[in-house]
């Protein structure tokens, strides 16, 4: 594999621009279609535990697709597993438009997600092997930003559309803008990775893959960022539930409750970026965990006790959410830096492991009827604190990995 080489201004912004574009995929699939589950719910005669499971196929789904795209990158390249997957989400996207009940929205949405995952672990691994590995965590959270304006727009879009449309419109609208991405990733994306003669047998894979987990530096960092993001799809399966059904807020007005998360990573995500040039990460990382935990402990204090209804918690969900930007690009960063030609396969893993953390975390809270704000505070607290002392107690003493190379 090639060292990565100097970049004009211009074509490193097209390409930042680019690779954050490739991760919005799966938080449009998310957020979007949150205001209409209730409308969902009604429609299919369920209750909204059901369709709440959807969030959950997506999760596994995004999981399953990064074990899998990860090693066919590696082995073929990353522009065609790239391609093949963002036709997999049109596919899915199309599917969801089309389900009659909630078994055929899960399938539909697991078909999604696992072409919608290739955006977020190609776009990783692109990095990778465009820019040096001391930029990884600067780029990931330059990214970030672009991500961050998913949460802005895609929930109030959602509820807004619901007024004059149906909830399926809101599928075949994540279809064309995945053609449109699509269209730019052909002629705009380069090849970075020339393949190589690794194999996909499963055994060699899963081989490979446990190589990759065995390295306590790699997992530690993996663990945390697992386990705080936790909080984050205990939130995306609850909220809805709690802000419309509790609050009584119009599913149209629901999206303002996601605006300020879209600001709060947008600011924290650029001042980590900025932060990462004179600070080192690790310590970053302890302190936005720490401050998570808090957070989180106070989203449960409120909710617990009632104090300000929605009002009250929404500023320590705010917080909480926001700090993602600190701790997903620095721990992301700090996982990834020291694989090389595994780095499609070392990003699938971090993919995997995450989602796979946020599917259990998803189940979980669908699992709950709940008729307090309680359940959700309660786990986004856990998630937290979990996090937290996953950082603290994993020690990573060592500084540059070894990755598997064949």
């Amino acid at each position: 594999m090639n060292p990565p080489l100097p970049l004009a201004p211009a074509r490193r912004f097209e390409l930042i621009f680019l690779f954050g574009a490739l991760t919005v995929f799966t938080p449009i699939a998310i957020d979007m279609y949150l205001p209409g589950l209730p409308a969902i719910a009604r429609e299919f005669h369920s209750p909204i535990g059901v369709i709440e499971h959807s969030l959950a196929s997506y999760f596994l789904g995004v999981a399953v697709g990064q074990a899998v795209i990860g090693p066919v990158s590696d082995r073929y390249g990353r522009r065609l597993p790239l391609l093949v997957g963002l036709g997999l989400y049109i596919l899915g996207s199309a599917g969801c438009a089309l389900s009659r009940d909630p078994f055929s929205l899960d399938l539909a949405r697991f078909i999604q997600a696992t072409g919608g995952c290739a955006g977020s672990v190609l776009a990783r691994a692109c990095v990778r092997d465009i820019f040096p590995p001391g930029e990884a965590a600067r780029i990931f959270a330059q990214m970030l930003m672009i991500l961050a304006v998913s949460p802005l727009f895609a929930p109030l879009f959602g509820g807004w559309l619901l007024l004059v449309g149906s909830w399926r419109d809101l599928f075949w609208i994540q279809a064309a803008l995945c053609a449109l991405a699509a269209l730019a990733i052909f002629w705009r994306l380069p090849e970075s990775h020339p393949g190589s003669d690794r194999p996909i047998h499963p055994v060699a894979v899963a081989r490979d893959y446990w190589a990759i987990a065995r390295d306590r530096r790699f997992l530690g960092y993996v663990l945390a960022s697992t386990l705080s993001g936790g909080g984050l799809y205990v939130y995306l399966t609850g909220w809805p539930h709690v802000v419309i059904d509790m609050f009584g807020v119009p599913p149209q007005y629901f999206g303002f409750t996601f605006l300020l998360n879209g600001v709060g990573l947008i600011i924290v995500s650029q001042t980590t970026a900025r932060l990462l040039h004179h600070r080192p990460a690790p310590r970053l990382l302890a302190i936005a965990l720490a401050a998570q935990a808090f957070c989180g402990a106070m989203t449960l204090l409120f909710g617990w006790m009632g104090w300000g209804g929605l009002y009250g918690i929404l500023p320590w969900i705010f917080l909480y959410m926001s700090l993602i930007g600190a701790v997903n690009p620095t721990a992301s960063g700090l996982a990834l830096m020291g694989f090389g030609s595994s780095a499609g396969m070392a990003s699938a893993l971090m993919g995997l492991l995450v989602y796979g953390g946020g599917t259990l975390a998803s189940l979980l809270m669908g699992a709950f009827t709940p008729t307090t704000p309680v359940p959700m505070a309660a786990l986004i607290c856990l998630c937290g604190l979990c996090a937290m002392a996953a950082n603290h107690f994993w020690s990573a003493p060592v500084l540059e990995p070894a990755a598997p190379n064949r």
